[in-house]
């Protein structure tokens, strides 16, 4: 008799853990799945305020700004601002 008590408890505590192994994971699977959707849409956000910048940063060039000022007012090298404004 005890022993098929301890045999139930057993079972039952391999159930629970069993089910929280499950729940962890679908909670985890969740996590990750909701987290690279959102990086995924910080992707198209940076890439659209990128193409604000570089048409800002030709904007100024063409009116006589320096790669030296655009480098210093955006924290990008003077070749970044010139592959910018080159486009390449």
């Amino acid at each position: 008799m005890e022993d098929d008590i301890n045999d139930l408890l057993m079972k039952a505590q391999e159930n629970i853990s069993d089910n929280v192994d499950k729940q962890t994971e679908f909670e985890n699977r969740k996590a990750l799945e909701e987290s690279m959707k959102e990086l995924q849409n910080l992707k198209t956000i940076n890439q659209e305020f990128i193409d604000i910048r570089n048409v800002a940063i030709k904007n100024l060039y063409g009116i006589g700004y320096s790669a030296i000022e655009l480098a210093e007012i955006t924290n990008l090298t003077r070749q970044m601002i010139h592959n910018i404004v080159k486009e390449k």
